[in-house]
């Protein structure tokens, strides 16, 4: 099949479309990679929190000296800032995610539209290379034909 001018650029958007969904595809396991991880560590601080309330608690119960307890309350609050801190990380990679899945969909429209232009310019280029095998046909026919007729007379 001869390229136009036109397939051509349809095939190099084409190119770059799946060039497109490739780096796209690549960002959005990158994204969900982060987005484990920091949910990983949003589960240890929370396992933090509730360890170290639970030994405040036996302390408490067991009595406790001043300094200890500030002690107890000041590394629960930076456990908290912690908790909170990965709270919005997680909810900026989520953002993040979703945009990435946006572009993802939106290259992948892409690519479809062109694999589906070029295969339409296919189809138009073998439909005419059909009628012209037809014609050919059709001509070498009548051409037979003629010449039977001339040679019966």
């Amino acid at each position: 099949m001869n390229k136009n001018p036109s397939q051509l650029a349809f095939l190099t958007l084409k190119k770059l479309a799946q060039k497109s969904v490739d780096d796209n595809l690549l960002k959005l396991k990158k994204a969900n990679e982060n987005q484990d991880k920091a949910q990983s560590q949003l589960n240890v601080l929370n396992d933090y929190y509730v360890e170290y309330q639970q030994k405040l608690n036996d302390a408490l119960s067991g009595g406790i000296k001043g300094y200890e307890l500030n002690n107890f309350n000041a590394f629960i609050a930076t456990i908290e800032q912690g908790i909170e801190q990965q709270k919005k990380l997680l909810l900026t990679l989520d953002i993040k995610q979703k945009q990435i899945t946006n572009q993802l969909n939106q290259s992948q429209k892409s690519l479809n539209t062109y694999t589906t232009l070029l295969n339409k310019q296919y189809n138009k280029y073998l439909q005419q290379q059909n009628r012209l095998q037809q014609k050919l046909t059709d001509e070498f026919a009548q051409q037979q034909l003629a010449r039977r007729l001339l040679s019966e007379y």
